[in-house]
């Protein structure tokens, strides 16, 4: 069972909180050769729930970490996990 959560659906964290985020981007660059290359994937990131207002819509994902490329999306998000206590 997975503890991630997409960003479609209804739930979200409660307030402002760091989290895990699932990023997807599309990296754009240049080969030696001058021709253009795009380079898609994923990784794992630090973001951030940020609800601007009560209205979700108005809330959003930030990753820490976004990738340099010219696209990146956050797909799903998780809470962090219980510090260790020793």
């Amino acid at each position: 069972m997975s503890d991630w959560i997409s960003v479609n659906e209804e739930r979200r964290p409660e307030h402002r909180c760091d989290l895990l985020v699932s990023v997807k981007y599309i990296r754009r660059h240049e080969n030696e050769d001058g021709s253009q290359n795009e380079e898609e994937g994923s990784e794992v990131a630090m973001g951030e729930y940020v609800p601007v207002c009560n209205h979700r819509a108005f809330s959003y994902f930030d990753s820490y970490s976004a990738p340099h490329g010219d696209d990146w999306w956050i797909t799903h998000w998780q809470p962090l996990p219980a510090p260790p206590t020793e």
